[in-house]
């Protein structure tokens, strides 16, 4: 089998192979030059209660079929991460407030996907690449249109930045305020953890560059 390329191999051609992407995203953030986030504006956040929204499991290292993935899992494992300090709570686009979708869908990209994540105290989510998994899954047959280098992400902070909140995008740590809005390569190595004692919540947006 020839070796995938990310300039010229589609996302869904990536997804049966992403340890390959991993190696290949892995060279592509070492040649990286400059600052890996880009501070591009603030929102005003609209009130609304997490209580009412449909609250779903996305701890990083819960059982489920990891497939070309598998070879990570094991790692992380190996490394001492598991379901329990990897723990992770997601919100889906199609059940997040209509207040805060109307200002998300301004984002210059199309056919975007957006995921608020929330991360409660004690846990952490190791160094990685997105591999772009929920947005594969809601656009199978477009992810063998577009590649990697099409993509668009794009953090949105929804909670205040407490004591103990971090998000680290190679080295460098985030600092941010409520409504902050980040772009950053989907090649670009990061992790995140809650030391603190309150969720942190943030909204990831990924779609394809207009």
């Amino acid at each position: 089998m020839a070796k995938l390329d990310l300039h010229k191999n589609t996302i869904g051609d990536f997804h049966r192979n992403l340890m390959d992407y991993y190696a290949q995203a892995g060279e592509k953030h070492k040649r990286h030059s400059g600052e890996f986030v880009k501070h591009i504006g603030n929102f005003t956040v609209p009130e609304f209660n997490i209580d009412y929204l449909k609250v779903k499991d996305r701890t990083i290292l819960r059982d489920r079929n990891w497939g070309s993935k598998a070879e990570w899992r094991d790692y992380m494992m190996s490394k001492g991460y598991n379901k329990v300090n990897t723990t992770l709570k997601m919100v889906e686009a199609e059940d997040l407030p209509s207040k805060l979708i109307v200002i998300l869908d301004k984002f210059d990209i199309k056919l975007p996907n957006f995921t608020m994540n929330i991360q409660p105290p004690g846990s952490v989510v190791p160094a990685h690449e997105d591999t772009w998994r929920l947005w594969y899954d809601k656009h199978p047959e477009l992810a063998k249109k577009y590649t990697f280098e099409d993509a668009a992400l794009f953090l949105v902070f929804i909670t205040r930045q407490e004591k103990g909140h971090f998000f680290s995008a190679d080295t460098t740590n985030i600092n941010w305020e409520p409504g902050d809005v980040f772009e950053m390569p989907y090649y670009c190595n990061h992790s995140t953890a809650n030391a603190g004692f309150t969720p942190k919540m943030l909204v990831q947006c990924l779609g394809i560059k207009i």
